[in-house]
Order: C-alpha cells, then sequence, then structure tokens
C-alpha cells in the first residue's frame, strides 16, 4: 500500500515550477524528499506510540520512494497487511497461519480464539500513516513557499 497525495493545485505548481531555475526546482525535490523521509519518521513513530509494534516489521517496510524526477514522493509499507492496520477491516477469517506467530509471542495457545474475534469484529482502524502527512504537511509547504521566496 503506497498513499500518494497530490496537493490542491499541484498541476499549477508543476507548471510554475518548470519557470524557476534549475537550482529553485533542485531545492523544491530535496525538500519534497526530506518530508517524505519526514513522514515516515512519523508513521514508524505512531506505530510504536499506538502499541501496534511486535516485531517492527510494518514499520520496517515503510518507504519512500521518488517519482517523476524527484517532484513527488510516495510513502507506503510493503508488508501486505499494512492497509489493514491504517484502514480496519470487517469482519472476516483470517488466514491462522499469517497469525500463529504473533499468538505465540503473546502468550496464546492456539490462534483460533484471535481468529474468530476478528470473524465476529473485524479489526479497528489504527491510521498511522495519514496522520503521519498531516503532520508534515504544513511545514513541507512552508518551506516550500519560503524556497520560492527567495
Amino acid at each position: 500500500m503506497k498513499v500518494t497525495v497530490t496537493p490542491v493545485g499541484f498541476k499549477e505548481l508543476r507548471r510554475d515550477l518548470k519557470k524557476i531555475s534549475k537550482e529553485m526546482a533542485a531545492e523544491v525535490n530535496k525538500e519534497t524528499y526530506a518530508s517524505g523521509l519526514d513522514i515516515q519518521k512519523a508513521a514508524r513513530a505512531n506505530l510504536k506510540e499506538r502499541e501496534t509494534w511486535d516485531l517492527g516489521n510494518l514499520a520496517n517496510s515503510i518507504l519512500v520512494d521518488r517519482t517523476e524526477g524527484g517532484a513527488i514522493v510516495e510513502v507506503g509499507p510493503t508488508a501486505p497487511y499494512g492497509p489493514y492496520v491504517e484502514f480496519g477491516t470487517k469482519p472476516h477469517f483470517p488466514p491462522p497461519d499469517a497469525l500463529e506467530g504473533w499468538a505465540k509471542r503473546h502468550g496464546f495457545e492456539s490462534v483460533w480464539p484471535i481468529c474468530r474475534a476478528i470473524a465476529e469484529r473485524g479489526l479497528p482502524e489504527n491510521p498511522y500513516l495519514f496522520p503521519a502527512y498531516l503532520d508534515v504537511e504544513g511545514k513541507f509547504f512552508n518551506r516550500v513557499k519560503g524556497i520560492l521566496g527567495k
């Protein structure tokens, strides 16, 4: 799961960035990547803070990828269960194999009670990535405005 956020006015910003110097565009791209790293760091901290940390696999799978020549970054986990943590699930019967290790590490003799609970209630949402984006968004735009105002 990767979340790509395209701010309102992004097309206009891209058009305007073509009019600025290459040095200034490089600074904006650098700031964009730095903000992606800030989102990654904040998302990892959110997982740890909310006690959704088991072995750290989800947090360690959060990557920052550059696209469009560095003008856009995509931040998100490669762990397949990332969306289930972020958005929760409706009631469903999960694959027991996927939960066995977790159950053993948390003192359960069997994975079946956990599977049954998920089948009855689903999983609650536990957002970690979108709140990280919201934490960084305003700072990013202010820094870009500072660069463009030079």
